[in-house]
């Protein structure tokens, strides 16, 4: 090596290690402990939080999705529960949501909301519940906390899978067993006296009830009964019978009607008790009664029925106000058989 070389070796050398003292410092700068900042400690299963100011909790980038819907957000929220309730979502009790809603906010979180299906689940006749996990009949009813007894029913099998807009039906059936004390009612007997008006009743001896104990299978549909079966009865006490006097005697009316309705039907060869009999319970021997229906007189004849028989009896142009002509009218229809027309005969 010359003298005139030396000096250019020497200024390569020096630009040589100019270069790698650079290198190797900004190597250290990079990899390095920074002397002036604090370390952070990392928390397994979380992200270190960042600088405020820099990537802060309070700028925090989301991706949230509901039912498939997605929207890139900010949030300055904490944790999970909060940052949905700060965009107006509520979750419920079919809800899934990717994250536990007590979590913390990560930086750059898809947080994924599914809602369930839209399908009605009817329980007992009660409506409990709108939506769904999505899944199975069996899934939805072990979201609704749903246990079957053992003659419950369900509208379709629990394997089926689910559609939105499905409605599933639970029928609560039970049969129940219970012990009733009843009454039994008692019987009426009826003992004829002429010496009372007709219809009139006298009580001789009052009645009482029985009791019994009756032991049923009682039938119930979503909380209904729907039928009983008698297991065993026992009788408590036996009923006591009522006697009642239930008079026959046809009431007298005035002297005058009475005395028209006998001649009459002495005249037309008629029974007189029954003529009796029919005029008051027709009228209450009223010659002048009347009904909605038409029927009038005495003997409350319809207009097509007096009009008919009045001329047979020889009354023809007679009223039916007319106690006499009504009377004969009647006993001669009684006579010839037809006291079918009246009730009371």
């Amino acid at each position: 090596m010359g003298k005139r070389q030396f000096p250019f070796v020497v200024l390569r050398l020096g630009r040589l290690a100019l270069v790698t003292f650079i290198v190797g410092m900004s190597t250290w700068a990079f990899l390095g402990p920074a002397p002036f900042v604090r370390s952070t400690a990392v928390i397994a299963g979380r992200a270190a939080p960042a600088p405020r100011g820099v990537l802060g909790v309070e700028t925090a980038p989301l991706t949230v999705s509901v039912d498939g819907l997605a929207a890139n957000v900010r949030t300055s929220s904490e944790t999970v529960a909060d940052a949905l309730r700060g965009l107006g979502l509520a979750t419920g009790a079919g809800d899934r949501l990717s994250s536990p809603v007590e979590s913390s906010v990560v930086p750059g979180q898809r947080l994924a909301l599914d809602r369930g299906l839209p399908v009605t689940l009817i329980d007992g006749g009660q409506e409990v519940a709108s939506r769904s996990v999505r899944g199975t009949v069996a899934d939805l009813l072990a979201a609704a906390g749903i246990a079957l007894g053992p003659f419950d029913l369900v509208d379709r099998p629990l394997g089926d899978s689910l559609s939105p807009g499905d409605v599933v039906r639970v029928t609560r059936i039970t049969d129940l067993q219970a012990t009733i004390l009843e009454d039994v009612p008692f019987a009426v007997r009826l003992q004829p006296d002429p010496n009372l008006e007709r219809a009139r009743q006298v009580v001789v001896t009052a009645g009482e009830p029985g009791r019994v104990e009756n032991t049923y299978l009682i039938h119930v549909v979503d909380g209904r009964e729907t039928g009983r079966e008698l297991l065993a009865s026992q009788q408590i006490a036996a009923p006591v019978a009522e006697v009642r006097r239930v008079g026959t005697r046809t009431p007298s009316g005035s002297a005058e009607i009475e005395a028209i309705i006998r001649d009459a039907a002495a005249a037309q060869g008629a029974d007189a008790e029954q003529l009796l009999r029919v005029a008051y319970c027709e009228s209450r021997f009223n010659p002048g009664a009347y009904n909605a229906s038409g029927a009038s007189g005495l003997f409350q004849f319809l207009p097509s029925t007096w009009a008919a028989n009045s001329v047979r009896a020889g009354f023809s142009g007679a009223s039916v106000w007319d106690p006499v002509a009504s009377a004969n009218v009647a006993a001669w229809m009684i006579a010839r058989g037809q006291a079918a027309q009246w009730v009371c005969r």
